[in-house]
């Protein structure tokens, strides 16, 4: 029963160590791709008195990706009933071009307001329409979760170190006696420390083996799916090869390095 129990603490301990690392990492892949979302979503638009070339606007601001002329036929086509022909082709000759900008990377305030500044020292323009407020603020409260989700794995995968350091601090006293006989028949250090490693390894294992079928499996579910709707976001798909394998690998290397940190610690002592 003691055995199991210091099993089940390693395990443990490594399994929030672990969930909390993939969780910050699937909050750093929501945010980046809602960035491109609100990239690919956010325009800037510009009223002109005569046409615009794309070329020419890429070449005095360089985070223009494109340029887009928005057609005025739909106004003119509801005053076509109630004006002539011939003031109706006079009307559309009057009508200013009305532009939309895309731009390769969502601005921040300042970015904003130095573009504005550009597009406004072209004496064609007459109008600048940013809508920049919303966006923004939208994606402020995307970086604060970011950011919370980095402290809080930090502070979480600090204790759940600790606590593993513990537990194997606790597996080389109980194995000490072994250990001291080994030594006197000239046994290696990584030969009297065989058995802590296989403990150490199975349970960082097994622990990144359930992290990796929990997050393979969480998106799949349809309740979940249906929250991350209702917040306009899309939970990444699990990489069950390169995040996985990520996953295990580090269990498998972490295990190793707190056997051997704590076994040699206290052989010096």
């Amino acid at each position: 029963m003691k055995s199991i129990s210091s099993h089940l603490s390693v395990m443990l301990s490594v399994f929030v160590l672990l969930f909390c690392l993939q969780f910050a990492n699937v909050i750093n892949k929501i945010v980046d791709e809602y960035a491109d979302k609100i990239t690919n979503d956010y325009s800037i638009v510009i009223v002109s008195s005569i046409e615009i070339k794309e070329e020419d606007l890429k070449k005095q601001i360089s985070e223009v990706t494109s340029l887009s002329e928005i057609s005025s036929k739909k106004i003119l086509d509801r005053l076509k009933n109630d004006m002539s022909s011939k003031n109706l082709a006079l009307l559309q000759v009057a009508l200013p071009k009305f532009y939309t900008i895309k731009l390769g990377v969502m601005p921040n305030q300042k970015n904003i307001q130095e573009i504005k500044t550009k597009l406004g020292a072209i004496s064609s323009i007459t109008r600048i329409e940013t809508f920049a407020k919303t966006h923004e603020k939208i994606f402020k409260m995307f970086l604060i979760l970011q950011t919370t989700a980095y402290v809080f794995t930090t502070f979480i995968a600090l204790i759940s170190m600790l606590l593993i350091f513990k537990q194997v601090r606790i597996w080389v006293y109980e194995h000490n006696r072994r250990m001291s006989i080994m030594s006197l028949f000239g046994a290696s250090f990584f030969m009297k420390s065989a058995m802590l490693y296989r403990m150490a390894i199975v349970d960082s294992v097994l622990s990144a083996l359930l992290v990796s079928v929990f997050y393979f499996i969480l998106p799949k579910i349809s309740m979940v799916q249906a929250f991350a709707e209702s917040l306009g976001i899309t939970l990444p798909q699990f990489n069950i090869i390169y995040e996985g394998g990520a996953l295990m690998g580090g269990a498998f290397l972490f295990s190793i390095f707190a056997v051997t940190l704590v076994s040699q610690k206290i052989g010096r002592a």
